[in-house]
């Protein structure tokens, strides 16, 4: 039997455990909820206070809230939005909101798809909070009241994983978060102008793809929102609902802006957000250099390229910037741009000559190149929409549909050909640039009803091609082939992708997955010489179909390499 003494000591410890613990668990609230306090981003004080919710209505197939409104008349999604910064924002919330609810389920859907484990998505938060913690110092103040305004008219359908204007914000920096990812969906966007005896009747003309490989949604609905925000320019933005800054856009004054990304080896921890930068610069610059001056004055956080254009002056300009560098090159004749820097300052910049060798920048710089001096002097509406729909390599090469070598690799979210002098824009219907594309005259959306609505501009024959209805269905093989390789069923996932390869003979993509299964196969399960052969044969044939990426012709050549080694 314990004895009196040693039972109390026990006890004792028992009780000094169980506070430590205690204490411990006080301590790690008390330090999550300063480091909470220290990370949060909170929307102004002061924001909406005085404004009195309108709610959302349908008349006469539009909806309504307020003096803002929505549509889908011209087989595109359109928002119009007037106001003050919250109350603009605040309708944007409220007229997008089954669409803004079905993007934050994807985006949410397929982070904790991709980071399963809450342990692990907790650190990425905290990451993420940490280092974006002074993100919003460098925003303008009616901007943050707009996304306020935005925050509160949507479902908080994910506040337990943060607060719905930290969200909102950090979706405004997804583009500058994600810039340094190796695959990052950005990195493959191609713009070009042309102006002056370039173009039959001197207009200055610009085409547009932004090829941002994201969700289906992004593309069936894209959207054109015109903003016309209190005191300022008003604009177009071709983007997606709930997108309050621009990648693509024309304000009043007939100045465009785009963006493209870039990498570069300088870095920097504070600056704007760069599709809140073009969107300052739509709202206030009258001209070229007023666009370039705006752009200028803002800190960036990451490496992009701007097109510029200036209807008036029929100049158009490409800006290679990054956080430390600022060049400008000029044009009045024709000019493209991909994803890589071309002037002296960039000229050692690693990252940027690795982009442009190592994924898709150079063969798109060269091609758009190359059709801008072919096409020259005819270079119309139609004329920039046939060079944005180019499906071949330099030279004419002949590549297989959805090759990222190509101008139109089938992924763009939205394509744009725009006249900035008559400031219209048309904007493909989808899928990607393949259907036609409807036009929009931004001063007849203003108000003046004197100008005529832009005829449309054709769709692309492929749509209705053998040769499109064989790539879309390649895509359904690749994935079978994928979910069979994953359960280790290579006899079905090599049926697949011979499947695959059979209707899309020129796609690099499928012959890799084909090569790949026939060498793990081989190395699997010990199927021997015939396997290694094909192997063989298929990575051999993918070095011939202009690969897209160095990684993958390394990818390859390293195997052929191991199958020669172990050839008998």
């Amino acid at each position: 039997m314990e004895s009196r003494p040693v039972a109390a000591l026990r006890r004792a410890v028992r009780r000094r455990l169980l506070l430590v613990v205690l204490g411990l668990v006080a301590a790690v609230l008390v330090l999550k909820q300063l480091f909470f306090l220290l990370t949060v981003i909170r929307p102004p004080s002061n924001a909406g206070i005085s404004f009195e919710r309108p709610h959302a209505e349908v008349r006469d197939g539009r909806i309504y809230v307020g003096d803002s409104w929505m549509s889908r008349e011209r087989g595109i999604l359109e928002l119009h939005l007037v106001g003050d910064p919250f109350s603009l924002g605040y309708s944007h919330g409220r007229l997008g909101t089954p669409y803004l609810v079905q993007i934050e389920d994807y985006l949410f859907g397929e982070m904790r798809r991709y980071v399963p484990s809450s342990i692990a998505l907790g650190f990425i938060k905290t990451g993420v909070m940490f280092k974006q913690r002074n993100l919003l110092d460098a925003v303008p103040v009616p901007l943050r009241f707009e996304m306020a305004g935005l925050a509160e008219g949507q479902p908080d359908g994910q506040g337990d994983f943060l607060p719905p204007f930290q969200r909102i914000v950090f979706y405004h920096a997804l583009h500058d978060i994600t810039q340094t990812i190796e695959h990052s969906p950005l990195l493959g966007c191609t713009a070009l102008a042309a102006a002056g005896a370039a173009t039959p009747d001197g207009h200055l003309y610009v085409g547009r793809n932004f090829d941002f490989e994201g969700p289906p949604m992004f593309d069936s609905d894209k959207a054109v929102l015109f903003f016309r925000p209190q005191g300022k320019l008003a604009f177009a933005s071709v983007a997606w609902t709930g997108m309050a800054g621009v990648v693509t856009g024309i304000n009043e004054a007939g100045v465009y802006v785009s963006v493209n990304a870039l990498r570069t080896d300088d870095k920097s921890d504070h600056g704007l957000p760069v599709e809140l930068l073009l969107r300052d610069v739509l709202e206030r610059a009258h001209s070229l250099d007023e666009a370039i001056a705006v752009a200028k004055e803002h800190p960036v956080l990451v490496p992009d390229l701007y097109l510029f254009a200036d209807g008036h002056s029929g100049e158009a300009a490409v800006i290679e910037r990054s956080p430390t560098r600022f060049e400008v090159v000029r044009s009045k004749d024709v000019i493209a741009v991909a994803n890589h820097a071309r002037t002296a300052p960039f000229a050692g910049d690693k990252a940027n000559e690795r982009l442009r060798t190592h994924l898709t920048s150079g063969a798109r710089q060269a091609r758009a190149d190359e059709l801008l001096q072919r096409f020259r002097g005819s270079l119309d509406a139609s004329g920039v929409q046939q060079i944005l729909r180019d499906k071949r390599g330099v030279g004419d090469k002949e590549l297989g549909l959805g090759n990222r070598n190509a101008l139109d690799a089938i992924i763009a979210t939205h394509s744009v050909v725009v006249d900035v002098t008559e400031r219209v824009i048309w904007v493909a219907k989808g899928p990607h640039a393949l259907g036609e594309y409807i036009g929009f005259d931004l001063r007849r959306e203003l108000g003046d009803r004197s100008r005529a609505e832009p005829a449309s501009l054709p769709e692309d024959p492929t749509l209705h091609t053998v040769e499109y209805r064989n790539f879309r269905m390649m895509g359904q093989s690749l994935h079978a082939a994928e979910v069979a390789r994953q359960h280790g069923q290579f006899n079905l996932a090599i049926e697949e992708a011979h499947r695959a390869v059979g209707l899309v003979p020129l796609s690099a993509d499928a012959r890799l997955v084909l090569a790949d299964l026939f060498f793990e196969r081989a190395s699997k399960n010990g199927t021997g010489e015939e396997d290694r052969r094909l192997a063989r044969q298929h990575y051999t044939t993918f070095l011939t179909l202009s690969p897209p990426h160095r990684a993958d012709v390394e990818h390859a050549e390293s195997r052929l390499t191991k199958l020669a080694g172990s050839a008998p």
